[in-house]
C-alpha cells in the first residue's frame, strides 16, 4: 500500500515524512569544506539534478510535504549562511541538495501558479497553503471515465 494514500485525512501520516527531511538535512549539514574558492558539482551530477528535483516535487506535492520541505530548505539556508561565516562552502554534494532543492521549489512554484484558479482544486485543498497533489489534478481533470 502507498503512504501517502490517505496524507490529507489522516495526519499522523505527514510525521512519516519527518525522519526523512531530518536525514537529508543531517546529510547536507556534513558537507562543507574549508575551501578558498567555491567548490563545483560534477557533470554527472548535473545530469541527476532534474530527476531529483522531480522526485522532491512529487514527495512535496502527493505527500502534502510542502511545510516540512520549506523548513529544511530554510534551514538549509541558513546553514549555508552559518558556515560562510565560518570559512567553509558547501562542497559537491551540499551544492547537490541546495540545487535540487531550489529547483523542486521551483517546479512546486510552477505547479501551483499554473493551478491556482483551479475551483474543483480549491475545494479539495483549502487553506492558505495550496499545494494541490498531482493525484487529484489526474482524478479531476485528466481521467476518462470509462464507465460512462
Amino acid at each position: 500500500t502507498e503512504v501517502c494514500v490517505d496524507a490529507e485525512t489522516k495526519p499522523g501520516v505527514v510525521g512519516l515524512y519527518v525522519p526523512l527531511f531530518l536525514v537529508l538535512f543531517l546529510f547536507f549539514s556534513g558537507s562543507f569544506s574549508y575551501r578558498r574558492q567555491e567548490e563545483k558539482m560534477p557533470a554527472a551530477a548535473w545530469m541527476l539534478l532534474v530527476p531529483n528535483a522531480a522526485y522532491y516535487w512529487y514527495l512535496i506535492t502527493e505527500g502534502q510535504t510542502f511545510i516540512l520541505f520549506i523548513f529544511t530548505f530554510f534551514a538549509m539556508i541558513a546553514t549555508v549562511m552559518h558556515q560562510r561565516r565560518r570559512g567553509m562552502v558547501p562542497d559537491g554534494n551540499g551544492l547537490f541538495m541546495l540545487y535540487s532543492f531550489s529547483a523542486a521549489l521551483f517546479l512546486v512554484a510552477v505547479w501551483v501558479a499554473c493551478l491556482w484558479s483551479d475551483g474543483a482544486l480549491r475545494k479539495k485543498h483549502p487553506g492558505l497553503i495550496y499545494v494541490p497533489q498531482p493525484r487529484a489534478v489526474y482524478t479531476l481533470h485528466l481521467r476518462q471515465d470509462t464507465y460512462t
